[in-house]
């Protein structure tokens, strides 16, 4: 995770800050450029997201989210199960 971050950092999309809740763990935020990226990306997610679900029941689409907040939420149990300590 560090590592993707750090080249984050090397692209001027986020920056580091001081974590005033902890000393030792810096806070990531995005850079102005960072910000623009991100804005750019979720323009061209829209059309795309909204093409994906065209057709699609809105009672089918409240199901499936749903069904996948059940999913990840047990996926979630069975990790803190098998980790140790």
């Amino acid at each position: 995770m560090q590592r993707i971050v750090n080249d984050l950092e090397k692209e001027n999309l986020v920056a580091f800050e001081a974590n005033p809740h902890h000393w030792r763990a810096q806070l990531v935020v995005l850079t102005e450029r960072g910000k623009q990226v991100y804005t750019d990306a979720m323009a061209l997610q829209a059309p795309w997201i909204n093409g994906l679900s065209d057709g699609i029941d809105v009672d089918d689409i409240q199901t499936m989210q749903k069904i996948m907040a059940s999913l990840r939420q047990k996926l979630e149990q069975d990790t803190e199960e098998e980790e140790p300590g």
